[in-house]
């Protein structure tokens, strides 16, 4: 009986008990892992996961007796699938892993072993891989879990420290642990008072990338940055993350959005993670999402390399990326390359192609970018901690360098607005709405807006017809590359309504970078108007606005009083203790 046990049941169990009123156990069960079967939800019809249930009826039951004594009262060793009696240890039920394995893993870890070596050190060790108790994937969860936010030497108190400083500072210091239900550290989020107050002014877009600086704990490092009046990178929050799947983000999305008093960005760019983009859709539902195309570009030699006519194509789809004019023009040179050059089948480019709407230029450009286009904003996360963090920083050199990058920064713009309030690029043309601008945009803002004015030594005007109040012109412009060349002439139409002070252009300058493009300054100039509306100078890019985050006091000074020593060192033990690390 018990040798037909072992072949049938045994290979494959799911214990199962009941306890009567006394708390006494009074009947125990071993079943078929197999047992039941799939109930199928309207999501996982059209999504289907792997399921092993087969409705498999092997089972034993137990009584248990009053005198302690075991009675099987009934067996069924008929399973309804095939067994493999070998392979058992794949089950859930069959895998175990003791504390000296649990130990050992970790310690080669640290010594820089390879998970591959270490697996495979420890089948020779066990006489085969059927002898062990556990696959090479447990070992891997394992060493992921392990590693959460693991600390070094005075990386505790080095945070506690800081965050002690920074509260201690300006009462408004936002910061929030996550904590897993073991009470270990696993994520971290903090903003400082001027980062907070500074999304008031510009946190219209935000950009978030985790791709560029890690640790040597392998913790993801998550800004969220922004541009400022003056086109600098600004911080509105970090993170340090633990994982980085979709759980995580959406904890750090909602404690950023707390942080920002429930203010969403109305456009946020990040990579193309499929965790990011899941966190994004559960807690900013209504933000403009696009996917940062330097992050995409940067791909082709990768995904294309491999191709015969592999120059050509590159050269064509840069072309169309940086250069189409409008949807149609984009979509049919694109198809067309692919039936040409037979790459239908291409996953990486039918990805693509599906989600154009969130990365190509031709269709983000009716939105409000900041300036963060095609190539010039595509390195804004990695350039703020340029310098200052490297991958092999520990978190306790992480927290001295965050502040001087912090510091750095703030200089910066400082030293922006005294140029701006003191000095001032001379006028190109004798047009009153330029000297609108001069007066009215910081530096350099009004720099890219002079680059428009040149730009209409290129281009053509022409009147089209009228439409009731509505004037339509055709200007005919020449586009460039980027060795200054000329590629071609394309035309855009500008419609110009004088009742309601309303002009557009279908290039869509205005509408992603809030700044007027060439072809409404040359309308402007042939309608001899002398000022521009108001609704055309976005107040972000205005130097005669004090913002409030201007007046937020510098939280990273280093001076310190003996009571802030005193907060810094209480505010240290207390987080020591919760870290349990006393």
């Amino acid at each position: 009986m018990l040798n037909m046990l072992n072949k049938k049941v045994l290979i494959l169990l799911k214990k199962s008990r009941r306890c009567g009123d006394d708390g006494k156990l009074k009947y125990y069960a071993l079943a078929c892992v197999r047992v039941g079967k799939r109930i199928s939800t309207a999501k996982s019809t059209f999504n289907p996961r792997l399921s092993t249930k087969t409705n498999c009826d092997a089972k034993i039951n137990i009584i248990v007796g009053n005198d302690g004594c075991y009675t099987i009262s009934s067996v069924n060793l008929e399973h309804n699938h095939a067994l493999s009696p070998h392979k058992a240890r794949f089950q859930r039920c069959n895998k175990k892993m003791d504390v000296y394995l649990k130990r050992r893993l970790e310690l080669n870890d640290q010594a820089g072993i390879g998970l591959s070596k270490n697996f495979h050190s420890l089948a020779v060790e066990s006489g085969g891989y059927e002898n062990l108790t556990y696959t090479e994937k447990d070992c891997r969860n394992y060493i992921a879990k392990a590693k959460q936010f693991r600390l070094g030497v005075g990386d505790a108190e080095a945070l506690g420290n800081y965050f002690s400083c920074m509260q201690h500072r300006n009462s408004n210091f936002y910061h929030l642990i996550d904590m897993d239900e073991e009470r270990h550290l696993r994520n971290i989020f903090w903003a400082d008072a001027r980062s907070i107050t500074a999304y008031e002014a510009f946190g219209d877009v935000v950009s978030f990338d985790t791709t560029y600086l890690t640790n040597k704990y392998d913790m993801p490092f998550a800004p969220f940055v922004g541009v400022n009046h003056h086109g600098q990178t600004i911080l509105f929050g970090c993170g340090l993350l633990s994982k980085e799947d979709t759980e995580t983000y959406i904890w750090l999305f909602r404690t950023w959005l707390e942080c920002m008093s429930g203010k969403a960005p109305k456009a946020i760019t990040t990579d193309q993670c499929m965790a990011i983009q899941g966190a994004i859709k559960t807690v900013f539902p209504n933000s403009h999402h696009r996917l940062c195309l330097w992050h995409i570009m940067k791909k082709i030699p990768e995904k294309l390399g491999g191709l015969s006519e592999y120059k050509a194509i590159k050269k064509i789809l840069k072309s169309i990326v940086y250069e189409a004019v409008d949807i149609q023009e984009f979509e049919t040179i694109w198809l067309k390359i692919i039936e040409d050059d037979n790459i239908g089948k291409n996953g990486w480019l039918t990805y693509l192609y599906t989600n154009r709407h969130r990365w190509a230029p031709v269709y983000v450009k009716g939105v409000f970018w900041d300036g963060m286009s095609t190539t010039q904003r595509s390195e804004s996360i990695s350039a703020f901690f340029d310098g200052y963090v490297v991958p092999t920083t520990s978190l306790k050199q992480f927290v001295e360098q965050y502040d001087n990058a912090l510091k750095s920064k703030i200089e910066k713009e400082n030293k922006a607005d005294f140029a701006t309030f003191n000095s001032s690029f001379p006028m190109l043309t004798d047009c009153h709405f330029e000297k609108q601008l001069q007066e009215a945009y910081t530096n350099e803002i009004f720099k890219l807006f002079q680059d428009e004015l040149r730009g209409m030594l290129y281009c053509n005007l022409t009147f089209v017809r009228s439409e009731g109040a509505t004037s339509i012109f055709q200007v005919t412009d020449i586009l460039k590359g980027k060795n200054g060349r000329v590629r071609r002439q394309v035309c855009f139409n500008v419609y110009q309504n004088e009742l309601e002070f309303d002009i557009r252009c279908t290039c869509r300058l205005f509408e992603f970078r809030g700044i007027i493009c060439r072809h409404i300054c040359k309308v402007l100039i042939e309608k001899n108007v002398k000022e521009i509306p108001s609704q055309y100078i976005l107040p972000r890019w205005r130097k005669d606005i004090k913002r409030r985050h201007t007046y937020v006091k510098n939280c990273y000074e280093d001076i310190q009083t003996n009571e802030q020593k005193c907060v810094t060192t209480d505010y240290a033990l207390t987080f020591l203790r919760r870290l349990k690390l006393e």
